[in-house]
């Protein structure tokens, strides 16, 4: 299977400076929906997920290192798990 390297750090890259997007204006004072938030903050995890899977099979400095999983947040009626 091949794996594009330069086009998942372009999308990690436009999906941090969202994330970063959303913390500025939180902390300029404001208001963010919490659902646009736990969307940002997830679509970061799940890319730092699936870099951990990515590896090259000759290469010991570039395991598959897929048990450090981060898991998403979720929203839930009392906040965000």
């Amino acid at each position: 299977m091949k794996f594009s390297m330069n086009g998942f750090r372009r999308q990690l890259s436009n999906d941090t400076e969202a994330l970063r997007n959303i913390a500025r204006d939180v902390m300029n004072g404001d208001w963010y929906d919490k659902e646009d938030f736990v969307e940002a903050i997830n679509q970061v995890i799940a890319h730092s997920n699936v870099l951990n899977c990515v590896s090259q099979r000759d290469d010991p400095e570039f395991i598959d290192m897929s048990e450090l999983e981060i898991e998403h947040l979720e929203l839930t009626p009392e906040g965000v798990e």
